[in-house]
């Protein structure tokens, strides 16, 4: 069986919290004790993330030693139900809930995700003649990022200021209706949000980001104070939250975590641009090419067996592609082509491998994914995609795509040739003939 990450729990009790919603989700569990984990041997890249049960820790084994412990094995770790631990590692308050745990255990896993994939990427240039081993790993320093702050609290401001101000270029916005604009025309690496605003503006303003093509993967942390619902900022698309009272000696941490995410993001982009002295982009599209799609994917497919990784791979397809090529011409059509191939690339996450496949056609991977979730994110792709109108390369026409995706996961063993040739599922429903 695939899981999306392997993770081990740390509890000394079998009836903990923890363990129930996260193999829900997907995760493979395994438990060990307080003691037990001191001894236990990890062997080699057989973890993907540490999990310590705060709220059972029977002997009271100090904390700080198991996060040295997993920095040796250099394994990521966070801490659950302690607020503050003195020691660079993650942590998630007491009262979370189960959509909470799963977004902060999901932020962790995709990191290790991304590093793959870049790598794996890396690794088919070198088929073209290409050595990119120099590409360069977001580092765990926020270094110079640029952070836009919303919100007009004094009190909560002045705390996210005092945490952050000497580590990275902040820019205030106190009142949220301006603050859309400041995004779309700056360039920033994370949004912090001061409580909900007045009227939920704040979490409004979430909603409008998450729904915006070029922001839609924007790190965005919310500061909440206590008896604040969690679980409705985490609803509305929020990254992460920060207890007021609680948790803002984490700030840095929690922060630094989402925007080396989005750094990750980046730096494909730059391998693409890089890449693309070689024949490796779809000229229409801009996005990879097919050929470059049969020499990536049987990477891919053959790295998560080893692993036993879930993976999803879907197929998006124009399916009036030929009726706007027959009444506008091919000019038309790759115009419609160029701006879709862009949508998609800043609509999917920065692990997600994308292709053109045919003409109006794209074969998309989603590492760690199991089809069920993979369908609900395509299911927002094709939703921002078909209620978009594109223009004309002379403004002169407003276009609307209809779009359809059908995906398939992959079997253990499975080529490039077998995998597209089987039956993908069509938008969850029916089954359709590649």
């Amino acid at each position: 069986m695939r899981y999306a990450a392997n993770l081990l729990v740390v509890s000394d009790s079998p009836d903990n919290a923890i363990e129930p919603p996260l193999r829900a989700a997907g995760y493979h569990c395994v438990r060990l004790s307080f003691r037990d984990m001191i001894s236990h041997d990890f062997g080699s890249g057989k973890f993907d993330l540490i999990l310590i049960d705060g709220d059972h820790n029977e002997y009271e084994v100090e904390l700080k030693k198991l996060a040295e412990l997993a920095d040796f094995h250099n394994i990521s770790m966070m801490i659950i139900g302690v607020d503050d631990v003195r020691c660079r590692v993650q942590t998630i308050a007491a009262g979370h809930g189960e959509l909470e745990l799963r977004s902060r255990v999901n932020a962790l896993v995709r990191i290790e995700t991304m590093h793959q994939e870049l790598h794996r990427r890396v690794e088919t240039l070198k088929a073209y003649g290409a050595d990119f081993s120099d590409v360069e790993v977001p580092p765990l320093d926020i270094g110079d990022a640029n952070i836009l702050i919303v919100g007009s609290q004094t009190l909560m401001l002045g705390n996210i200021l005092l945490r952050l101000d000497a580590r990275a270029k902040l820019h205030i916005c106190k009142d949220a209706e301006y603050a859309l604009s400041d995004l779309r025309e700056g360039e920033f690496d994370a949004v912090i949000l001061s409580g909900f605003g007045l009227g939920d503006r704040h979490l409004r303003l979430c909603n409008d980001i998450r729904s915006d093509t070029r922001l839609y993967n924007l790190p965005v942390l919310m500061v909440l104070n206590e008896g604040d619902s969690r679980e409705a900022a985490y609803i509305h698309g929020v990254s992460d939250v920060v207890l007021h009272e609680r948790e803002m000696g984490s700030l840095l941490n929690r922060i630094g975590l989402q925007i080396r995410q989005h750094r990750y993001r980046y730096a494909m982009q730059i391998l693409f641009r890089r890449a693309r002295s070689h024949p490796v982009a779809d000229g229409p599209t801009d996005l990879y090419s097919p050929a470059f799609l049969q020499a990536h994917l049987p990477l891919i497919l053959r790295e998560h067996d080893l692993q036993g990784k879930s993976l999803t791979v879907a197929r998006l397809r124009i399916l009036n592609i030929d009726e706007i090529a027959k009444d506008g011409g091919f000019p038309l059509r790759d115009h419609l082509l160029r701006q879709i191939g862009s949508m998609i690339g800043f609509l999917v996450r920065a692990e997600d491998f994308c292709a053109s496949y045919d003409v109006g056609e794209f074969v998309l991977t989603l590492p760690g994914t199991r089809p069920e979730d993979a369908r609900s994110a395509l299911g927002r792709i094709r939703a921002v995609i078909g209620s978009t109108d594109f223009a004309g390369p002379e403004g002169q026409f407003n276009i609307r795509a209809e779009v359809a995706f059908d995906l398939v996961e992959p079997e253990i063993g499975d080529g490039i040739t077998r995998l597209l040739a089987r039956k993908f599922i069509a938008n969850g429903g029916a089954e359709q003939a590649a």
